[in-house]
């Protein structure tokens, strides 16, 4: 019981967006995103489905087993439905970081060539406010004050300023530190909005379900039919 409930801790701590991405927005789930707009010209289109029927593989015009074209045909539409639902909600839902990349690859990658010291300010102060999430996110704030200082120009924003700071310096220097920041930042945004997920994760099972209906029945028949065996 200790070990299921741990497992369990486990999971729900790790539950995150990125390690559905495939899942949700692969090929097939953009593929099926136009369905709700063609889709209808498929499935009331009544010669479609006789090209579903697979009369010499399955020999389906003696067998009253399984799927008919009928039948294929509105779990392949329905199925494309719910994946393609699932997409669109993904696409208005995701977490806001995924503008930089899917993963944490991707996201510290572009993030490292395009963020300035004011968006890691902006990391800072929202880490320092809401608190760390992750081992990596509890990082000393001397290294942060080194960093800053380090990057930043004395009287920065005054008449004043003097140009003593070193940008490109700053962050090869500390390099670790902005890489602990940027997957703190990352892993509390891919945990941000679970519900969605769980929803999007509903749907496109339906929807694979759907879609695999078809395929396991025309198995069944060709492998029946190939052993001999009629239905």
């Amino acid at each position: 019981m200790r070990n299921i409930k741990s497992s369990l801790q486990t999971f729900i701590y790790n539950y995150q967006w990125s390690d559905y991405v495939v899942y949700i927005d692969g090929w097939i789930p953009k593929l099926a995103f136009s369905v709700p707009i063609l889709g209808y010209l498929i499935l009331f289109n009544d010669t479609t489905s006789d090209f579903l029927i697979f009369q010499q593989l399955a020999n389906e015009q003696i067998s009253s087993f399984g799927l008919n074209g009928v039948q294929r045909l509105r779990l392949l539409y329905f199925g494309l439905i719910f994946l393609g639902i699932s997409n669109f909600i993904y696409r208005i839902r995701k977490p806001y970081q995924f503008k930089f990349g899917s993963n944490y690859m991707d996201y510290s990658r572009c993030c490292l060539e395009t963020f300035t010291l004011v968006d890691y300010i902006n990391i800072h102060h929202q880490i320092r406010r809401e608190g760390h999430l992750s081992v990596r996110g509890k990082y000393y704030d001397s290294e942060w004050d080194g960093f800053r200082n380090a990057a930043s120009n004395t009287d920065e924003g005054k008449n004043t300023v003097v140009r003593d700071g070193d940008w490109e310096a700053a962050k090869k220097q500390y390099g670790g530190l902005l890489r602990d920041m940027l997957h703190e930042n990352f892993f509390r945004s891919d945990r941000g909005r679970r519900g969605w997920l769980t929803f999007c994760l509903l749907l496109s099972s339906l929807g694979y379900f759907c879609l695999l209906c078809p395929s396991f029945d025309l198995f069944i028949k060709v492998l029946l039919t190939t052993t001999g065996f009629q239905c």
